[in-house]
């Protein structure tokens, strides 16, 4: 495969005899750190059959190979009845017609969306015919906020086709209020998320779209190989992108699409399928960053009143670092490296890389996917969500990719690309290099699947970070995290007060000992996912109390002292007090 960099170095001879010398030493001297390693051992177990979740995602191919039916479909955690335990949401799939399902037809629930609720067992229970979110549609992506400040966090999902708002009633269902509401845009939706876009405290939607296509003259691209034509799908560069969408919170349950008053109507329409909402020129307000597939990528600054303006090519984000357009699917955002600036990762296409993007400070990202050792495991892969998380609880952010192809027809023309592949788990080593580590960490990840969606939560409270990740016409997978970290962690939940109150935007620095963590309440990442509102933070060697200060969207900062390693906290903007919340850790 071309792309591929040699790595091959010659060994000296005096390093080979100093190492024949000593070697046996060294390692005997350092018997403590090897067992501290073996301690830590990582590993996830699949125990999707264990919770009682059943998720089956249905996307039947079409002869023709009709693009969206590749897409997939997210996952999404919700704690949508406030126990404090997340629950779980998957979006479905949809056979394809070339008419939109009316809302009168009869429901079959296996076709439907479905919410599974957290029982607190370590067992889920399909509520979604109780929930009234029975939902019939091509979903894609999902969007997990509090947009009416009522206490509940509300659900919007994305389709090909009329977007949906779900609006949490409190009392275990939800009012499907999207006409009402003014956000059922009728295109082909893919990642969305909520933020706070022009600072008035109540949360706005931003919605990527993919392509332009009519139902009805669907395109459709084949090849004639051996005297048959072979079909397959189209690649986006031959379909007309579609302009992204933001909606702004009116406060009254409604809102109003400000697209092109807010500058997004000033470049061609692209090809958009991932999101990341955050305030990356830390100057008080909320940007995004976008993953288009195969043109640039895109990275709206904001004025501070809602009006943005895109500085990818000259922040260093639009292209890899040859120049290269990619085919952006996911996006994840962290700290990785420990310097309190967030981080970037896009998942790309098969033979491209997944791409790292270094936050240099001043708006300056740096491509830095060869020097952390993640190139050449991404190149063998196409990879669709993605998430940083902490399985070990080391206080350092790894990587989880799931992976699969669009394609399952290469083999008949002449390409040898796998269409099921492995997904991938990175181990970050103190924020200089990620080691792949998925073929120790569990079953899962010697399994060759078509992934899509991934989202994070720690769904049983153990202190550890669990993964939900979804499947394109396979099913959805629960895996718990069974490693043995030495470490602890903390569990932050965020309330906005005079800041939106699902608090989405607001940095954290979590302090412990002498290390200091930076970590994000994300709204919406990964490709088409929402992972829970908890900020799960691993401590390392640290057992120390914890300071945790928090900067508020908006710019106002607060500071907690005294927090105890293992427990669970919830800080409400303007206290700054200590709540008395004991340690659920051992």
């Amino acid at each position: 495969m071309t792309g591929f960099r040699s790595s091959r170095n010659t060994i000296p001879v005096w390093l080979t005899v100093l190492f024949s010398l000593f070697g046996p030493l060294f390692f005997s001297m350092n018997g403590d750190l090897f067992a501290e390693e073996k301690q830590s051992a990582i590993a996830f177990q699949d125990v999707t059959d264990a919770a009682q979740i059943t998720f089956q995602h249905r996307s039947p191919v079409t002869v023709q190979r009709h693009l969206h039916l590749m897409m997939g479909s997210g996952v999404g955690w919700i704690d949508f009845d406030r126990d404090g335990f997340p629950d779980l949401y998957c979006a479905q799939g949809e056979e394809w017609s070339n008419v939109e399902r009316k809302q009168s037809q009869p429901v079959d629930i296996a076709l439907s969306n479905r919410l599974y609720w957290n029982r607190r067992n370590s067992q889920f229970q399909d509520v979604t015919v109780a929930s009234g979110l029975t939902v019939l549609n091509y979903s894609m992506g999902i969007a997990v906020g509090d947009y009416n400040h009522d206490g509940f966090d509300d659900l919007y999902v994305s389709a090909f086709g009329r977007n949906l708002l779900y609006c949490n009633q409190g009392d275990g269902t939800f009012s499907e209020v999207s006409s009402f509401a003014h956000v059922d845009d009728p295109g082909y939706g893919a990642s969305c998320t909520w933020a706070d876009l022009n600072g008035d405290g109540l949360l706005d939607l931003y919605v990527v779209n993919y392509l332009e296509i009519d139902r009805d003259h669907y395109p459709i691209c084949s090849r004639r190989v051996d005297a048959a034509r072979v079909y397959f799908i189209c690649h986006p560069r031959y379909v007309p992108g579609q302009y992204d969408v933001v909606y702004l919170n009116l406060g009254n349950g409604s809102f109003l699409d400000v697209s092109q008053k807010a500058g997004l109507h000033n470049e061609p329409a692209r090809q958009g399928l991932g999101v990341f909402a955050a305030d990356y020129d830390q100057d008080g307000d909320m940007d995004l960053y976008v993953a288009n597939d195969s043109v640039a990528n895109q990275l709206w600054i904001n004025n501070g009143q809602g009006v943005f303006t895109d500085q990818a090519l000259v922040s260093g984000l639009a292209f890899n670092r040859t120049g290269d357009r990619e085919a952006g699917m996911g996006l994840a955002g962290a700290d990785y490296n420990g310097d309190s600036e967030l981080d970037l990762l896009v998942t790309n296409y098969f033979g491209e890389t997944n791409t790292l993007y270094r936050n240099e400070g001043a708006l300056f990202f740096l491509d830095v996917t060869d020097e952390t050792g993640l190139a050449a495991p991404s190149r063998a892969r196409l990879g669709f969500g993605t998430s940083f998380l902490d399985v070990n609880n080391d206080g350092w952010e790894d990587l989880f990719v799931t992976n699969g192809h669009v394609h399952d027809r290469l083999s008949q023309l002449g390409k040898a690309e796998p269409y099921e592949q492995e997904p991938q788990l990175f181990l970050n080593l103190a924020g200089t290099r990620f080691d792949d580590v998925s073929e120790q960490s569990g079953e899962f990840f010697k399994t060759k699947q078509v992934g899509r969606g991934c989202a994070v939560a720690d769904f049983n409270q153990d202190g550890l970070a669990d993964l939900a990740v979804s499947h394109l016409n396979e099913r959805l997978i629960l895996l718990e995290n069974r490693s043995a970290p030495i470490h602890k962690s903390i569990a932050l939940q965020l309330v906005g007060t005079v800041s939106n109150r699902s608090a989405i935007g607001a940095v954290l620095e979590v302090t412990g000992g002498s290390r200091k963590m930076t970590r994000l309440r994300k709204g919406s990442s990964s490709y088409l996912s929402a992972d829970e509102a908890w900020v799960t933070c691993g401590l390392g060697d640290s057992n120390a109390p914890v300071a945790v200060k928090v900067r508020w969207p908006g710019g106002k900062t607060e500071n907690w002292t005294g927090l105890q390693p293992g427990g669970r906290y919830t800080l409400i903007e303007g206290t700054s007090v200590l709540p008395e919340q004991p340690p659920t850790q051992p």
